[in-house]
């Protein structure tokens, strides 16, 4: 499958869609209404990125989108890893810390909000970013994100070039 395919596949399946985000991203970062995704990174773009954050762990009870959100980033170099549950979620930031984990807040059993706390409290000499990953977009879910710990809030489905635009701006 090329880039280009995957990245319609991606499109097609409204799989990835919008972003939001607790900090304060400048409005001129703010990505676009989603359309088909063209882009790419450019390759300066994609090397600070790389070299900022080349472990990315993505924990989703849907398999299906842990697993096409690590193809998308594996696709571009990042050593990626994913989780599908909460426990398995602590268990894997415990052995080999990523350098941003996007997190699906509502998991059965330990829930994202949860996973966040226990990666707050825990003595890790580095702590990855966290990235809260959900379908609600309301103040209560990005209140109670930020008071689990977690550093930004996007809302799925987001688009692949909102997840680049992210990114690169995380990156600067």
């Amino acid at each position: 499958m090329t880039i280009r395919n995957f990245l319609s596949f991606f499109h097609k399946r409204n799989c990835l869609k919008k972003l939001n985000t607790l900090s304060t991203m400048p409005q001129s970062a703010a990505p676009v209404a989603p359309g088909p995704d063209t882009g790419a990174w450019e390759d300066e773009t994609l090397d600070a990125v790389l070299a900022k954050f080349p472990r990315v762990l993505l924990v989703d009870d849907s398999k299906t989108l842990a697993d096409m959100l690590a193809m998308f980033f594996q696709i571009y170099g990042f050593d990626t890893r994913t989780a599908y549950d909460g426990d398995e979620a602590v268990a894997a930031i415990a052995e080999s810390v990523p350098d941003i984990a996007f997190i699906d807040l509502e998991m059965p059993g330990t829930s994202g909000l949860e996973v966040a706390r226990r990666v707050r409290a825990s003595q890790l000499e580095t702590v990855p970013i966290l990235v809260a990953l959900t379908g609600w977009e309301d103040d209560a879910h990005k209140r109670q994100a930020r008071e689990a710990g977690f550093d930004h809030f996007l809302v799925k489905p987001v688009a692949p070039s909102s997840i680049r635009e992210f990114m690169s701006w995380l990156a600067e």
